[in-house]
This record gives C-alpha cells, sequence and structure tokens, in this order.
C-alpha cells in the first residue's frame, strides 16, 4: 500500500490516541477547568473594560478580574454556604423533637380541610422535610468540612480563570488552527458556543442566584424562620418553568395568614407576584433571547441532571453541557445550509 494511504488513518488513530490520554490526564480538572470557562465568558466584558482602563496591561487585567470575583462572589458563597448548613442543621435536629413550630402550622392547614372529606388523612410534612434536609445538609456538610480540597479547586479554577481571560483569544485561535474540523467550521462552533452558554448561563445560574436573593430577602423582611435556607429551597424550586416562584411562596404566605398577620402574607404575596414578574418573565426572557432559543424544560432537565452526574458543580456544568450541544447543532446545521446552497 501506498506511503500516502496510510498516513492519513494512521494519523487519526495517534490523533484518537494522545486524545484519549490527555483527557484521562485532565479528567480530574474537569469541573475546574469547566467552571474557568464559564466564569471567563461571563466576566470577559468587564475584563476588556479593565484592559482600556490599565492601558492593555493584560495580565494585570485579567488579575484584577480574579481578584474581585473572589472578594464579591467566592468568598461571600462560601459563608452562604455555610450559613444555610448551619439553618439546616437546626431545624433538621428540632424536627426529631416536636418539630419547628411553622411546618406544624402548615401541616395542620393542609390536613384540617382534607380530614372533612377523607377521615384520618395525614400529611406528615416532618418526614418530606427532614429528607429534604438530609440531602442538604450531607451535600453542604462535605463542602464546608473538606476546606482543603475545596481552597485547591478554588485556587486551579481562579488560575485557570486569569489565563483564559489573558489569553483566550490566542487559546481560541490556536484551537481553530488546529482543529480536525477545519478554521471556518470550528469558529463557527466557537461563536454559536460563546453565545449559548453566556445566555443559557445567564438565564439559569445568574438568575437562580438573582431569585434565591430576592426570595431570601423577601422572607427575612416578613419574619420566615431560617430565611436564608428556606430562601434557598424556593430558589431551586422557582426554576421550574412557569409556577415554581409561585410554588415557593405559598406555604410562607399560608404560615403568615395562619399566624394572623394578614399584612404580612398580603406584603408576601405581594413580594412573590413580583419576582415572578421580573426574574421568572422579564429576566428570563432577556437572557434567552441573547442566544440560542431553548425551551425552559430542557435547561431544567439539564440542571437536575447535571448535578446527577457532577455532583453540586452540575448547576453550572448541567447547563454548560447544553450549550455546547446547541452551539454544535446549530453550526453544523449552518454550514450544511451553506454547502447546499453553494453546491445549487
Amino acid at each position: 500500500m501506498p506511503k500516502n494511504k496510510l498516513e492519513g488513518p494512521s494519523f487519526l488513530v495517534l490523533f484518537a490516541c494522545v486524545s484519549i490520554l490527555l483527557f484521562f490526564v485532565l479528567a480530574p480538572f474537569i469541573s475546574v477547568l469547566s467552571l474557568a470557562v464559564v466564569f471567563a465568558i461571563l466576566l470577559h466584558w468587564p475584563y476588556e473594560r479593565l484592559v482600556k482602563a490599565f492601558g492593555g496591561m493584560k495580565s494585570v487585567a485579567a488579575a484584577f478580574t480574579v481578584c474581585l470575583m473572589l472578594v464579591f462572589f467566592i468568598v461571600p458563597l462560601f459563608f452562604l454556604g455555610g450559613q444555610i448548613f448551619q439553618e439546616a442543621q437546626s431545624l433538621y435536629l428540632s424536627l426529631y423533637g416536636n418539630g419547628a413550630h411553622y411546618l406544624l402550622v402548615i401541616q395542620q392547614a393542609i390536613e384540617n380541610p382534607i380530614r372533612h372529606i377523607i377521615p384520618g388523612f395525614v400529611f406528615n410534612i416532618n418526614s418530606y422535610v427532614v429528607s429534604s434536609l438530609a440531602v442538604i445538609s450531607n451535600n453542604l456538610g462535605s463542602l464546608v468540612y473538606q476546606t482543603l480540597g475545596i481552597a485547591l479547586e478554588t485556587f486551579l479554577m481562579l488560575l485557570a480563570l486569569f489565563f483564559f481571560l489573558r489569553d483566550g483569544r490566542g487559546l481560541l485561535t490556536a484551537l481553530s488552527q488546529i482543529s480536525p474540523l477545519g478554521k471556518e467550521m470550528t469558529d463557527e462552533i466557537l461563536n454559536k458556543m460563546h453565545l449559548t452558554i453566556k445566555s443559557v448561563i445567564n438565564g439559569t445560574f445568574v438568575n437562580a442566584l438573582i431569585r434565591w436573593a430576592c426570595i431570601s430577602a423577601a422572607f427575612y423582611l416578613f419574619g420566615i424562620p431560617n430565611a436564608i435556607l428556606w430562601g434557598s429551597i424556593g430558589g431551586v424550586i422557582g426554576a421550574i418553568p412557569g409556577l415554581g416562584t409561585l410554588v415557593a411562596f405559598i406555604p410562607a404566605v399560608a404560615y403568615m395568614y395562619l399566624q394572623g398577620d394578614i399584612l404580612a402574607a398580603i406584603g408576601l404575596a405581594a413580594s412573590g407576584i413580583a419576582i415572578m414578574t421580573v426574574v421568572d418573565n422579564i429576566l428570563t426572557s432577556y437572557f434567552f433571547s441573547k442566544g440560542l432559543a431553548v425551551s425552559q424544560i430542557f435547561v431544567l432537565l439539564s440542571i437536575f441532571g447535571g448535578v446527577i452526574f457532577f455532583g453540586p458543580t452540575g448547576l453550572v456544568l448541567g447547563p454548560l453541557v447544553l450549550s455546547v450541544f446547541l452551539a454544535v447543532a446549530r453550526a453544523y446545521n449552518s454550514y450544511n445550509f451553506a454547502e447546499h446552497e453553494t453546491a445549487s
């Protein structure tokens, strides 16, 4: 067989083998690198502004951007995670006694009307809450107590973020040049990935943080016990398309009403409607309109699937995988359409 006929298949086999080896080498850091890529995309705009402010010094601008993220996002997130863990542990322990008072109030409000129709009906809300709190305690507890491992992964993520911000354009150029798909096709995929990741992550992760902050603040202002914990659970429930945020507020409004605080119940209900209108409708539509159209149910499933597959980081990595798939599919479709147009 001529030499030139062997070169193509041999090179492809060699490239595939080296790629597989590289994957196994980088596999322990996939989550760290993926998070760094996501944050590099989200922070690209402020980084570019800082580059101009620092007179084109990219290293200084990248380091400053990383420091801002550490101070204003990662450190507060770590302490809030610790606070949620403490509230979950406290409530978890109290449920083994007589149960939290406000949970008993809600349980009685659900049971009493139904017992007029179905005598003997029992709705043990404590068992459901205990199961949920056990999941929260186990996951957050491991994050809180495994300080060294979390600190190392955070450091690696910030280090990768620094290089992705500073050298991102050069890395993308090099990737498009060596890609077996060709420069044009690779550039198309990368552009779609950038647009899709930014819109989907903003529409899920950033939106979830805003929703969580708003729900926690509303619960705290109107006197709901363990406001940060219930605000976090409400933020997760609020991700369900359509009625998520409304469902998160119903138990809180019912509790305030049954306590006899009618004004607080009305104010809490109004807050829920405002959050649902602004965050679930306006902000979500705004973020997703910036990228590829995707149904929110697929985004929700990508979040749940990401958490099951990747763990806590799946909150970000699940939508990231969905974004990459949509970008590649859209770029491939555009490429085939252009080829058919040229052929005709």
